[in-house]
C-alpha cells in the first residue's frame, strides 16, 4: 500500500465491550432510578435552612 493511501485502522469505539457493557448498562439504570427519587423533606428543609442562613450572613456584612 503506498503512503500515501495508509489506512486507518484504529478502532473508533470497541465492537463488543462484553462484561463493561452490562456493568454500565446497569450502573446507569441503577443511576436513573435514583436520580429520579424524589428529595427528602428533611434535606429540603436544610436547604431553606442553608439559604436562610446565608441571606441573614449576607444582610449582616452590607450593613
Amino acid at each position: 500500500m503506498p503512503d500515501s493511501q495508509v489506512e486507518d485502522t484504529s478502532p473508533t469505539q470497541p465492537a463488543d465491550l462484553g462484561t463493561t457493557s452490562a456493568i454500565g448498562r446497569r450502573l446507569k439504570a441503577y443511576y436513573d432510578d435514583v436520580a429520579s427519587e424524589p428529595v427528602p423533606d428533611r434535606f429540603m428543609s436544610l436547604l431553606d435552612a442553608l439559604d436562610a442562613a446565608e441571606a441573614k450572613s449576607k444582610s449582616k456584612e452590607g450593613n
